[in-house]
């Protein structure tokens, strides 16, 4: 088998990834697309171009690869050759970490897995969902150590000192280190616009299901339809009420024009049919109150085993006052705040903080990368461990921070916006500083060692 020439080599691995990201597209969208249809068929006042949205970023995240091929085969060799050192030390971080995470939730969880009949597929489907999460967590952890493994192994090989030789400043040199921090800022943004939040609201049930216990998605929800005529109060939602499975412990009062209780209605369940768009309550103790007059008994019927009534809410309506911000995407918030924005008993800052946030925290990645490239070139070997140590405390601080801030703005001590933001601010002014002073040729370490007591 003759070589493959190499002014053509280098369209094989760009076709490859076209041919894996159009194979993925063709079957991952239409799914997606009909889950976003089953979404707005069960909850109609959900936020449809929100949802939408969400196949196109999927199809984005598919021709991901294939666009960052084109651009690695666009670039100078230099910038090539720094890249397939980074990729290396990533490879190898990313996977040491992303084995640590899989054995660690597989030891925890080991124990649920085994008591299903169906261990094996409730295992693929538990990592499978979990996957965008675990990577949205990870890749921050792995972009710093692996940018400082690779810039530390250049620095004391004086293989920067060369580059730099050949008239490529510091800017000019973390350039292609720049573009993956983009990357992978735009990779945690597609996962944090639904997927990875959706991952965390399902791993509960999935478990669950393993173990054969009951789960809830939401417990003591209260809704009022849009005409005000209707009050709900549910105990309990489970995870598959969307299945079919049944509400429990209903309580639903009617109202009249001018917001007086017409009617009462105590249900041990409720269940609701997408196809006929109908809700039938199981044993319900009907109470009537629309003639009653002060001397006069409540008239009660306790006889009907099951009442089918037309009713316009659906169970997706219902449950969105009672689910939790963390894990709703940018769609479930952006839905929520719609429907909940002149409700003035709804505590708004908690889904407009995380709102903000699932914009705010892929941008980490690439401020991660502004922060341990101009600590990880090192133009001499005594500041190499320095620098690393620096880079390290920075990040850490600055995965601290947040968790804080968002924090802050769900309890009001904090705006939404800045709550969400606050990190990247902070932490990009402080990666800027370092990146002038790197270009500039001014100490970093050294710097930050003597305002230190006693640290020289």
């Amino acid at each position: 088998m003759s070589a493959i020439p190499e002014h053509l080599r280098k369209f094989l691995i760009p076709l490859i990834l076209l041919i894996v990201g159009v194979v993925a597209g063709f079957v991952l969208l239409p799914y997606e697309q009909s889950v976003v249809a089953e979404q707005l068929i069960g909850y109609p006042d959900s936020h449809r171009e929100a949802h939408g949205l969400r196949v196109w970023m999927l199809g984005i995240l598919c021709a991901l690869p294939f666009l960052c091929s084109i651009v690695y085969y666009c670039m100078d060799r230099l910038d090539r050759y720094t890249l397939r050192i980074f990729f290396n030390a990533f490879l190898i971080c990313f996977g040491a970490l992303f084995i640590i995470m899989f054995l660690e939730d597989f030891q925890d969880n080991l124990s649920d897995f085994q008591q299903s009949d169906q261990m094996g597929s409730i295992m693929l489907r538990h990592y499978f969902i979990k996957m965008p999460a675990l990577i949205v967590f990870i890749l921050p952890y792995s972009l710093m150590l692996s940018l400082l493994w690779a810039l530390g192994k250049m620095s004391k090989s004086q293989e920067l000192v060369s580059i730099i030789q050949t008239g490529r400043g510091v800017f000019r040199f973390t350039r292609p280190l720049v573009f993956v921090g983009i990357v992978c800022t735009v990779i945690c943004l597609i996962f944090n616009y639904h997927w990875a939040p959706h991952a965390e609201s399902q791993e509960k049930m999935i478990l669950n299901e393993a173990t054969g216990t009951t789960t809830h998605a939401a417990e003591s929800v209260a809704f009022q339809n849009k005409s005000d005529t209707r009050h709900w109060l549910v105990g309990s939602f489970p995870f598959d009420h969307t299945k079919g499975e049944p509400l429990k412990s209903i309580e639903i009062t009617t109202l009249d024009t001018e917001n007086k209780a017409t009617q009462k209605i105590l249900a041990e369940q409720a269940t609701w049919s997408l196809d006929k768009r109908q809700w039938t309550l199981i044993k319900p103790i009907i109470f009537d109150l629309k003639s009653r007059t002060p001397n006069e008994p409540i008239k009660v019927t306790t006889n009907q085993q099951e009442m089918v009534t037309n009713w316009k809410e659906t169970p997706w309506q219902i449950i969105n006052p009672g689910l939790k911000a963390p894990y709703l995407g940018i769609p479930g918030l952006k839905s929520w705040l719609t429907n909940h924005h002149d409700n003035p008993l709804s505590d708004k800052r908690a889904y407009q903080t995380h709102l903000y946030y699932r914009i705010a925290q892929p941008f980490i990645c690439l401020i991660i990368i502004l922060l341990a490239a101009p600590l990880g070139i090192v133009l001499n070997r005594r500041g190499v461990g320095g620098g690393v140590a620096v880079a390290i405390f920075l990040c850490a601080g600055m995965i601290f921070c947040s968790t804080v801030f968002p924090t802050l703005g769900e309890s009001g001590h904090l705006p939404p916006f800045l709550a969400a933001w606050a990190t990247n601010l902070l932490f990009g002014f402080i990666a800027l500083i370092l990146f002038y002073r790197r270009i500039t040729g001014q100490p970093i370490y050294q710097t930050i060692k003597n305002l230190i007591p006693n640290g020289q």
